[in-house]
């Protein structure tokens, strides 16, 4: 919701949760954005990126919850090193409990950053150049 009050041209929330579609649909609600900036999809993220034949994203921002199973996350990771959804310069932004080992989730990927807040952790990736 952030990069849509930062104008950013076309964001795409994806979540299988109905209350987090709701959530996501009331905040957007209180700002004055043009809903052709962003698409709402309630779907399982795996079965999304798996199915997406779209726009190549120039930032992807994953913040899933923090008991999410790694073969979850491996999987997403393994889509978007493929360059089907993103390019070289994709900056892949990833939220985590910042005691969870991510080494094999992101192993086709490279690190760019690292940030540690409080009990979380984000860190930069992208896709390695092939």
């Amino acid at each position: 919701i952030e990069s849509l009050s930062r104008n950013c041209n076309l964001v795409y929330f994806v979540d299988k949760n109905p209350e987090s579609i709701n959530l996501i649909k009331y905040n957007i609600g209180g700002l004055k954005i043009d809903s052709e900036g962003y698409k709402i999809i309630r779907n399982d993220v795996l079965e999304f990126l798996r199915s997406y034949s779209g726009l190549k994203w120039d930032v992807i921002f994953l913040d899933p919850p923090y008991k999410i199973e790694s073969g979850i996350m491996r999987g997403i990771f393994d889509i978007l090193s493929e360059k089907k959804i993103s390019r070289v310069d994709t900056l892949i932004i990833y939220e985590f409990f910042f005691k969870k080992d991510i080494e094999k989730e992101i192993e086709n990927l490279k690190v760019v950053k690292q940030s540690h807040f409080g009990d979380k952790k984000v860190i930069y990736l992208s896709p390695c150049q092939n």
